[in-house]
C-alpha cells in the first residue's frame, strides 16, 4: 500500500511542516521508539504524513512538536504509549483522539490492535514486521520509514469511519458538547467524549506512581508470612493433610464433614472459594477459607514488592477493562487492596493523600436508572437510605434503627437492587456479619419489592428480553451501549457503567480544577468509586475542596434528579478509618 510522506531530517524542511500543520485543527501521529527516546514522531493532515527524525533534528524537532500539539487536537491508536513519552518532554496535546478506545466503544470486533482495526474496517493487511527493528540505528531504511508513515495514513482513514460510527449514537449531553474533545473533532457522543479526554489522564496516573512505605511492607510480609505458615502447620497437624491441595481437601470435606461437593468438568471434586463459602459455618471449612485469604494476602504483598521501583509502584491501567467501562490495573493490581493492606501506601516525606469516593453510589445510580420515585424522593430528603429501607421491612421508625439492623438493611439494598433470590440474600447478609433464615429473607424480599416497584418492574423486564431476544440491551444514563446476557449481567452493566461514566468524568473535572488553581496534586489511583490524589501538605484542604466539588459536578452533568454526596478524607496513608 502506497502512503505520500516526507523523512524530515532539517530545519528548514520542519519550518515547512510547521506551516502546513498549523492551519490543521487536528494532526495524525505515531512514534518510534528507540529505548526511552521517540526516533521518529509521524504527523499527518488529509493527505501527507512527515516522519520527523528528532534524533537528526534534535531539539528544534521537540520544540516544534511542542509549540503544535499544545494548540493542536491528536488522533492516534493506543495514544497511551505515545503520550507517556511526549509528556517525558513536557509535550501535552490540547485534546486527543484514540482510535482504539473508539473500536472498544463501537464494540464491532473482539480485538483493538491497529493491525485488527486496518483488516475489520478497511480490509487491509497491515504488515507489522517492522514494529520490532532497531529504530536506534544510525540510518534508518526506507522501508522503514514507509512502515512508520503507513501507520499514520491507516489512523487518518479509520479516523473518519469510527467518528461517524460514534456519533450515531442516541444520547447527546450539552455540557461536554462544550468540551475541546467535542469541539475539536467534531465529537458529539457523549461517552467518547469523556473517554477520548481520559486517555491523557490515564497515562499521567501510569506515571505517576503509587507511592509505598518500603519498611511497612516488610514488615507485614514477614509478620503474614510467619502467620500462614503457623495456621498451615497447625491445620496439617490435627488434619494429617495439605491445605494447599484441593484434592486432598475435597476428600477430607466428603469423609470428615460430609459434604457433597460438585464435579469439575474432568470429573474432580470442586473445592473453589465459592463452593465452599456455603459450608463457612462448618469449622474445618472456615479452617481452609481462613488459610487461603492469608495466602492470597501474602500473594498480594509479594506482587507488590516484586514491582517496586524505588518506594513508588507503577502499575499499568486498562482504561477499559471491561464492557461497563470499568477500569483495570496490574503489575501491580491496585484495584483489588484489601482494606486492611492499604497503610502500607504512604505518601512521599513533605505529601499526603487526598481519598475521595461517592457515598451509595451505587443506589443512586440505581434509584435514577429505574425511576424508583420513593427511593429518589428519600434521597433528595437527605435520608439516610439503610435506616429507611429498614424502616420499610422491619416497620420500625427511623430513628429506633439499630446499628444491626441497618448492616441487615446494607445487604437488602445491595443486594436486592440487583434481583438476588432469597437464599442468596441469606449468604450475602452474612458478608455484613448478619445472619438470616430463609423464611425471613423470603419474607424481607416480598416487602422490599413491594415498597420499590421500579425494581421490581425493571427486573422483570430484564428477564423478558432475555427469555424473548435471548439479550437485554441499552445505555448508561451517560449513553454507553451495551448488550447483557444473563440476568445478573443485565441489571449490573447499566449501574456499573454508569459509575464507570462518573468516575472518569469526576477526574477530568478535577484536572480541570487544578490546572486552573495551579494546586499541582497528582491523581496516583482510581478504584471504581474512589479516587486518590497525592499532593502538598500544605495544599491538601484546597485540594480536598476542588475534588468533591469535580465530583458533585461531573454528578448533577450524568444524575438529573439525584443528589451525588461525597466523602473524603485526608490522610498520610492510603486508609480512612
Amino acid at each position: 500500500m502506497n502512503v505520500k510522506f516526507s523523512y524530515i531530517t532539517s530545519r528548514d524542511r520542519l519550518k515547512r511542516v510547521y506551516e502546513k500543520l498549523s492551519e490543521e485543527p487536528y494532526i495524525f501521529l505515531d512514534t518510534e521508539v528507540a529505548g526511552n527516546s521517540i526516533r521518529l514522531a509521524q504527523l499527518g493532515d488529509r493527505d501527507e504524513v512527515f516522519v520527523l527524525d528528532l534524533f537528526e533534528l534534535s531539539q528544534g524537532g521537540v520544540e516544534v512538536l511542542k509549540d503544535l500539539l499544545s494548540r493542536k487536537g491528536i488522533v492516534g491508536h493506543n495514544l497511551k504509549f505515545d503520550l507517556k513519552y511526549l509528556y517525558s518532554l513536557g509535550i501535552e496535546p490540547y485534546a486527543v483522539f484514540d482510535t482504539m478506545v473508539a473500536s472498544q466503544l463501537l464494540g464491532n470486533t473482539d480485538r483493538h490492535s491497529l493491525q485488527k482495526l486496518a483488516m475489520h474496517y478497511l480490509g487491509l493487511v497491515l504488515d507489522k514486521s517492522f514494529q520490532l527493528s532497531n529504530w536506534a540505528s544510525k540510518n534508518l531504511t526506507r522501508e522503514q520509514i514507509e512502515y512508520a508513515a503507513l501507520d499514520v495514513k491507516v489512523v487518518r482513514d479509520l479516523f473518519y469511519i469510527l467518528l461517524e460510527k460514534l456519533n450515531q449514537v442516541p444520547h447527546r449531553e450539552e455540557t461536554l458538547l462544550k468540551t475541546r474533545t467535542s469541539r475539536v473533532f467534531g465529537l458529539l457522543n457523549p461517552v467518547a467524549i469523556v473517554e477520548m479526554a481520559f486517555v491523557q489522564e490515564v497515562a499521567k496516573l501510569e506515571m505517576n506512581g503509587l507511592p509505598v512505605d518500603v519498611e511497612e511492607l516488610e514488615r507485614v510480609l514477614r509478620e503474614q508470612g510467619k502467620l500462614l505458615q503457623k495456621k498451615v502447620m497447625e491445620f496439617m497437624a490435627r488434619h494429617r493433610i495439605d491445605p494447599m491441595s484441593p484434592k486432598q481437601i475435597g476428600e477430607l470435606l466428603t469423609r470428615k464433614a460430609g459434604i457433597e461437593l460438585p464435579k469439575t468438568g474432568k470429573g474432580n471434586l470442586s473445592t473453589e472459594d465459592r463452593v465452599l463459602s456455603e459450608y463457612s459455618h462448618i469449622p474445618i471449612v472456615g479452617e481452609i477459607l481462613e488459610i487461603r485469604s492469608m495466602k492470597k494476602t501474602l500473594e498480594k504483598l509479594q506482587e507488590i514488592k516484586d514491582n517496586l521501583n524505588g518506594n513508588r509502584i507503577y502499575p499499568e491501567f486498562k482504561q477499559i477493562g471491561a464492557i461497563t467501562g470499568r477500569m483495570a490495573s496490574q503489575n501491580p493490581n491496585v484495584q483489588n487492596i484489601p482494606r486492611n493492606l492499604r497503610r502500607i501506601f504512604k505518601a512521599e516525606e513533605g505529601d499526603i493523600f487526598v481519598i475521595a469516593d461517592f457515598s451509595q453510589i451505587e443506589l443512586r445510580i440505581a434509584s435514577e436508572y429505574v425511576g424508583e420515585e420513593r427511593m429518589i424522593r428519600a434521597l433528595k430528603e437527605g435520608r439516610d437510605l439503610h435506616r429507611y429501607t429498614a424502616g420499610l421491612f422491619l416497620n420500625k421508625p427511623e430513628e429506633e434503627i439499630t446499628k444491626e439492623e441497618r448492616q441487615l438493611a446494607k445487604a437488602v439494598n445491595f443486594g436486592l437492587i440487583y434481583g438476588i433470590s432469597a437464599r442468596g440474600l441469606v449468604e450475602y447478609a452474612k458478608t455484613y456479619g448478619v445472619d438470616l433464615s430463609l423464611e425471613e429473607a423470603q419474607s424481607i424480599r416480598e416487602r422490599f419489592f413491594s415498597y420499590y416497584t421500579g425494581f421490581r418492574e425493571w427486573h422483570e423486564r430484564v428477564k423478558r428480553e432475555l427469555r424473548d431476544f435471548k439479550e437485554s440491551r441499552g445505555y448508561t444514563l451517560l449513553g454507553r451501549a451495551y448488550v447483557a446476557h444473563t440476568f445478573p449481567d443485565g441489571v449490573n452493566y447499566p449501574i456499573q457503567g454508569t459509575g464507570a461514566d462518573l468516575l472518569k468524568l469526576s477526574v477530568l473535572m478535577f484536572d480541570a480544577d487544578l490546572r486552573r488553581e495551579g494546586l499541582g496534586a497528582r491523581l496516583v489511583n482510581l478504584v471504581h468509586d474512589e479516587i486518590v490524589v497525592e499532593c502538598e501538605q500544605g495544599k491538601a484542604e484546597r485540594v480536598a475542596d476542588a475534588l468533591v466539588r469535580a465530583m458533585k459536578h461531573a454528578g448533577r452533568v450524568i444524575l438529573k434528579q439525584v443528589p451525588v454526596e461525597v466523602e473524603v478524607k485526608i490522610n498520610q496513608r492510603w486508609e480512612k478509618d
